[in-house]
């Protein structure tokens, strides 16, 4: 039996760590969840292009040799050939080109353009320079830095994922004594404080196995810089970049010979790789060096039965006799590397295929939930102390005021403006210079923009009036699709497939539960206690004291 005493402590660690990361940690929680369906996404908000279908695995070499013909920087980065055809890739092959840039500044970032390219019915190229969408990776960014720049968003979150942890460890330490009794208990009624414990109850200890490889896997991939130089230090004696570097050499293609030699064909080189290699599935090739006695090609993809990014996980074969040049797969990877590669595929659900996307997206959405209402609940929890302490109706300290009127503005404002942005990618394109940079403006306007009108107008003012702004800008969504269907002459487009479709239709139920959740919260707005940052209504002035018999 834990002491009472005990108990008080723990409590009041779980409050405090809670409320000093509850913001940031509901934005990476929401946003996470949307990162489970970044390909969707991807997918919904790409222009349709000439598609992976408009030339035949059998005419892609004509393709590529046109291609390195026309671009020979092309041909040494990498000519990427797709081979599964999905929305967001324009056409059957893709390719990035160096901008010029200063070779003497040691802080030069490197910038790319994008190309693709198809051939034309006469079997002429035709290429084209076009960005992609950057929607899903910016949803990811603020997933993982909640719009801080890095390193420092790296860092911030690195420590707000170790709070996380201590939270993780004090609630259940608080919630231990009566957990048998209380673990499934929804006790619902007039007590919304205990209500709302209890939901938080259920859903903090049902979902802890989930929480518990987020909170370890964002310290690790969050602090991965730190961490990675202490190892480098203790362990490896400073010479840890020996050991590292043999690792990425197996990415890397051979240097070209200068020599010509003809090259197998895509459909050969993936019977070679299927021969190799039977339990790997290849999303793309990369051929470098094409004509080269030394032309490789790269195959990114999946290898069954392990998990991680299809960016770390590949096989170079040669492309001239088919033969291995290197095996980087999950299974022949390097260990200290694979358990990286693990670490970040258990934090990003790139396992298990739809049932735990599905699963990840429904325990971040719970999880958002949780910071929310840990918000409230000290806020409710505040009401009550200042009730029982004095006989008559008690205004709320301006500390509760804040904080509630924060956690409104920041939770609601980034639900918000992650939809108003998704719902830009189509509206906004050719008709903006830059459509990825006014994704990042139109959703750091909505944020601030609602959290300014949060403090302006009050939590209990303002949760209604957000609420509904979500559901607005969600529904906008497949809205936007459906506008696109009945108006072709908007310039927008409205795809086909089961991912793209299935965008719109968990945007249409999410607008469906804002505008359910905006309806329920006007209720307690209007007849919730009126001594509550919640209630809209103003207490009623305390009674005149009756005149005494000298002043009468």
């Amino acid at each position: 039996m834990i002491r009472a005493d005990i108990i008080k402590i723990y409590k009041t660690v779980h409050t405090w760590t809670g409320i000093i990361c509850g913001f940031a940690l509901f934005i990476a929680f929401y946003a996470g969840a949307l990162t489970m369906f970044m390909e969707p996404i991807a997918r919904w908000a790409s222009p349709p292009g000439v598609g992976v279908a408009a030339v035949s695995l059998d005419d892609a070499p004509r393709l590529i040799e046109q291609v390195a013909a026309a671009h020979p920087e092309a041909n040494e980065e990498g000519i990427t050939l797709h081979l599964r055809g999905r929305e967001n890739e324009p056409a059957r092959v893709t390719w990035e080109e160096e901008l010029p840039h200063d070779e003497s500044d040691p802080n030069h970032v490197h910038e790319h353009v994008h190309w693709w390219a198809t051939l034309n019915p006469d079997g002429t190229l035709m290429a084209k320079e076009q960005e992609p969408s950057e929607l899903a990776q910016f949803i990811n960014e603020i997933h993982m830095r909640v719009g801080i720049p890095r390193p420092l968003g790296w860092y911030f979150m690195g420590a707000v994922s170790l709070l996380y942890g201590v939270a993780l460890i004090s609630g259940v330490i608080v919630l231990l004594p009566s957990l048998v009794k209380d673990f499934f208990a929804l006790r619902l009624g007039k007590n919304l404080k205990r209500m709302w414990l209890d939901a938080h109850n259920v859903v903090g200890i049902t979902g802890l196995p989930f929480h518990i490889v987020m909170a370890v896997t964002s310290v690790t991939l969050c602090l991965m810089g730190p961490l990675t130089s202490a190892q480098d230090s203790v362990i490896y004696g400073g010479r840890q970049a020996s050991v590292i570097q043999p690792v990425f050499a197996l990415a890397r293609p051979p240097k070209p010979t200068g020599a010509a030699a003809p090259m197998l064909s895509p459909a050969q080189l993936l019977e070679r790789l299927h021969a190799h290699v039977p339990d790997f599935d290849p999303a793309t090739m990369t051929f470098h060096h094409t004509g080269d006695a030394a032309a490789a090609v790269r195959f990114s993809g999946s290898e069954f039965g392990y998990v991680g990014d299809t960016r770390f996980a590949g096989v170079i074969l040669s492309a001239v006799t088919g033969d291995v040049i290197s095996d980087y797969r999950p299974s022949r990877q390097e260990p200290s590397w694979r358990a990286a590669v693990t670490l970040a595929a258990l934090h990003f659900g790139q396992y298990g295929g739809t049932t735990i996307k599905w699963a990840y997206f429904l325990l971040g959405l719970a999880g958002a939930w949780l910071f929310y209402g840990g918000n409230l609940l000290w806020v409710e929890t505040r009401r009550k102390a200042q009730r029982k302490n004095s006989e008559e109706l008690p205004t709320q300290r301006r500390d509760t005021y804040w904080l509630a009127a924060g956690t409104v503005g920041v939770c609601l404002g980034c639900v918000a403006g992650l939809s108003a942005t998704i719902v830009a990618a189509k509206w906004l394109h050719g008709r903006v210079a830059d459509l990825n940079h006014w994704h990042e403006v139109i959703y750091y306007v909505v944020f601030f923009a609602s959290i300014a009108w949060a403090f302006a107008r009050g939590a209990a003012r303002s949760s209604v009036e957000l609420l509904w702004l979500c559901a607005a800008a969600t529904l906008a969504i497949p809205l936007t699709t459906l506008a696109a269907l009945l108006f072709p002459s908007l310039g927008m487009w409205a795809h086909g497939s089961a991912a793209t479709i299935g965008v719109d239709v968990v945007a249409f139920v999410g607008a469906l539960c804002f505008a359910w959740m905006a309806v329920a919260t006007a209720r307690r707005v209007r007849h919730g206690p009126v001594d509550s940052v919640w209630s809209a209504r103003k207490a009623p002035a305390a009674p005149a004291a009756p005149a005494t018999a000298q002043e009468a």
